[in-house]
């Protein structure tokens, strides 16, 4: 009838819990998150130790020296869905679902272990069918033996039934580069299988520190250039940017081109705290449609201006990692091919020999220099050299070494160019030649330019003598080439025992 009220309520079936479940790309993901829960519980002053125990049938996750949890956080805090205390707080929870959905992700039962700083006894439940949702669950409290020092928090997490595959290398690789900033200030000890983690380091030719104000906080952090001899480093381009130490989004240019546009800017690396910028669910990215990430976006943007204006005129990105090892494998190639035509003078030196055992190193040898003609910022660092090999000593044991082959950027019209450096002939191969750009550098376009190279030093060499000793050399290279291949195809004799 007309001005009858009726009342409607929301209500929620248990069963939308098992949704969140499906909110992980991968059991990386979900291991990341039981983390973050475990990252959330440091104490002030105290170094968390989190292990995770990984095998094909269960996943276990050790927390040591955080808050821990009694009965009361088990019920008020762990098994409220959608109700996090962490809300509000300077955290990297926030909607009370995450850690919960990643057991149901990874598997189907679970048992946990828990106690708080200064108990004696710690208190376990478990569910043997935790993907059943039909209702929601209710579960008893035991107390069991503390299996650590009563004067820490603990907590063990044993996902059972594990019906996803984890990788242990990639878990491993995903925490130590999601929680490198920890690692490396020892705030957080973080293993896998017993191993620690370390992160290996970002290495950088021109670093520069910076505390700047946006979104309501202070961003701090450092940006810089990728070393030129880190070319085979696999670090990926751009700022990372972090909550309380932990990855939430790389590659970031803050609105600025990025090396797809203008390919010098994948030198450009960096690492910034963002502290105030709100998460996405399940931490992959920061809401970048708050107030706070536009103005840490537009502050970034301007901060870094300078350093990409300079970096957006270089025209040629760092050679690709594979042409790196390419070069050495080259230079034993040419060496061989060479000795072979009787013509390994043209492309020798001299240089002080190693001690007894030891080989040359491949990082020195492989090292790129600085481009030539590269613009610089007033008062910015001058990127260091790379070292270079020393002469002999006076009264040092000398000995005949080999030419080596190096990767440098030069002009683009320039193919190779030939040096001495400390007595010992050096092949640069531009890597902005658009040729070398077109074949990524590949074992074949750096040998014939290496050998055109050699023997166009050659003195009083005709054209047809000089094309026929480079054909010669390639086609000695490609025959040790195929040799070699051949020898490893070659399936082992059995010897012969008794007549």
């Amino acid at each position: 009838m007309p001005g009858e009220r009726i009342t409607v309520r929301e209500r929620l079936a248990p069963e939308i819990t098992a949704s969140l479940f499906a909110n992980y790309r991968s059991a990386a993901d979900a291991l990341l998150e039981l983390v973050d829960n475990s990252v959330d519980s440091r104490l002030p002053g105290r170094q968390l130790r989190v292990d995770l125990l990984i095998r094909p049938a269960f996943v276990q996750i050790t927390t040591v020296g955080g808050q821990g949890m009694g009965p009361r956080e088990v019920e008020s805090h762990y098994l409220r869905w959608g109700a996090s205390p962490k809300r509000g707080r300077n955290l990297l929870g926030r909607y009370g679902q995450g850690g919960k959905a990643a057991i149901g992700h990874l598997g189907d039962g679970f048992t946990i272990d828990a106690s708080r700083p200064g108990d004696t006894s710690s208190w376990q439940f478990s569910d043997t069918h935790y993907r059943d949702r039909s209702r929601l669950k209710v579960y008893e409290l035991h107390p069991i033996p503390k299996r650590v020092d009563a004067a820490l928090g603990y907590v063990r997490i044993r996902v059972e039934a594990v019906d996803k595959k984890v990788d242990v290398r990639r878990v491993s690789g995903r925490l130590a580069d999601t929680y490198r900033p920890l690692l490396e200030e020892g705030s957080l000890e973080l293993s896998v299988n017993g191993a620690p983690l370390r992160p290996p380091p970002i290495p950088v030719a021109d670093r520069h520190e910076f505390r700047v104000n946006a979104g309501g906080a202070r961003l701090a952090g450092w940006y810089g250039l990728l070393a030129e001899e880190a070319g085979a480093a696999g670090v990926e381009p751009g700022l990372r940017c972090y909550r309380l130490g932990r990855l939430v989004a790389a590659g970031e240019y803050f609105g600025h081109p990025g090396p797809v546009q203008a390919p010098g800017l994948a030198r450009l690396v960096g690492e910034v705290e963002v502290p105030n910028a709100p998460l996405t669910m399940n931490k992959s990215d920061f809401d970048r449609d708050s107030e706070p990430w536009i103005q840490v976006e537009d502050r970034m943007a301007r901060l870094l201006a300078p350093v990409i204006r300079r970096l957006s005129r270089e025209d040629q990105a760092p050679p690709p990692a594979a042409a790196l090892r390419v070069a050495e494998q080259v230079r034993r190639l040419l060496s061989q091919a060479l000795r072979l035509a009787e013509s390994e003078t043209l492309f020798a030196g001299f240089e002080a020999a190693p001690p007894s055992g030891a080989e040359d190193s491949p990082q020195q040898e492989l090292a790129i220099a600085p481009p030539e003609e590269s613009p610089v910022t007033p008062g910015a660092a001058t990127p260091a050299p790379p070292p270079a090999r020393r002469p002999p000593a006076a009264g040092e044991r000398r000995r005949k070494g080999f030419g080596r082959i190096v990767l440098r950027p030069l002009d683009r019209t320039t193919r190779s160019r030939t040096v001495e450096e400390d007595g010992t002939r050096v092949i640069v191969i531009n890597t902005r030649h658009p040729l070398f750009v077109e074949r990524r550098g590949d074992t074949w376009y750096q040998l014939e330019t290496a050998a055109r190279e050699v023997f166009a030093a050659a003195e009083g060499t005709s054209v047809a003598e000089y094309e026929r000793r480079v054909n010669e050399v390639l086609v000695l290279a490609l025959d040790l080439r195929q040799r070699r291949r051949a020898r490893r195809r070659r399936p082992p004799q059995l010897e012969l025992l008794g007549r």
